[in-house]
């Protein structure tokens, strides 16, 4: 098994400009290793032992799957908002997806990809540097989640049940890499401006919610975000009601 400081591991590397692919067959978190590579950098395992999502919830990285994180540079000088990468990668996943003809997929505030209720990948940005974010991504291709099923949050779906015939996991590696480069350069020179058009599409259904935060809970119906990224609900007297993005800890969606 591979941990992130051994360096000896057994891996494969090889090019995708600009990207550099670092492969490992196991490892505990791609996030982890990828924190010790250099910026357009690509670490992706066959099997993920030990990867999570946000609130360190476990993700199930078995082999079948897509387990990576995409590395980019970020400039600490610059006024963009890098708290949006979340929503860059999800836009890049789903452009992805759709180039594959599957139209079904949305995003869910601020980092999961579905189809319906059902989860087909998730997103875990962080950043180990000032000027580096670590883009994590888990998608479900051809992995068993039949035997999972019962110890997850979401039910979840993969996307050999909806394209035919179904690309293998690095063939989606190199598909996302090339809608999120394209993403993220436009994203880094223009910021959240560039994408709020693609995201007002993204969200596909206004489904209620109930948004978390420290001091009180919002209920609603999910609009989309603001122009500074802010979500949106309308509550039940028809206001529309603006959650700062930093006090929220969780959106859940109530599908009752």
């Amino acid at each position: 098994m591979n941990t992130p400081s051994d360096k000896s591991e057994s891996k494969e590397e090889s090019n995708c400009q600009p990207w550099e692919i670092h492969h490992w067959g196991e490892a505990f978190s791609t996030n982890d290793l990828a924190r010790n590579l250099a910026p357009w950098s690509i670490a992706v395992c066959t099997v993920q032992s030990n990867g999570r999502g946000r609130f360190n919830r476990r993700w199930f990285g078995e082999k079948g799957g897509l387990w990576v994180s995409y590395t980019v540079p970020l400039d600490p000088s610059s006024s963009i908002n890098w708290g949006h990468l979340p929503l860059v990668a999800g836009l890049s996943l789903l452009s992805a997806f759709e180039s594959l003809g599957m139209t079904t997929a949305r995003l869910r505030w601020p980092n999961d990809v579905l189809v319906g209720r059902s989860k087909l990948a998730g997103i875990l940005v962080e950043r180990p540097s000032s000027d580096m974010a670590v883009i994590g991504i888990g998608v479900n291709i051809h992995n068993d989640i039949e035997s999972i099923a019962d110890q997850l949050q979401d039910p979840p779906t993969k996307l050999a049940n909806h394209v035919s015939p179904c690309p293998q996991p690095n063939e989606i590696m190199t598909l996302i890499a090339n809608h999120l480069e394209n993403l993220f350069k436009t994203f880094a020179i223009s910021g959240l401006d560039a994408i709020l058009e693609p995201l007002a599409r993204a969200w596909k259904e206004n489904l209620p919610v109930k948004i978390l935060t420290d001091d009180q809970d919002y209920f609603g119906r999910f609009v989309g975000i603001d122009s500074v990224g802010n979500p949106q609900i309308i509550d039940d007297s028809g206001q529309l009601c603006t959650i700062p993005a930093h006090l929220i800890n969780r959106l859940v969606e109530n599908h009752s």
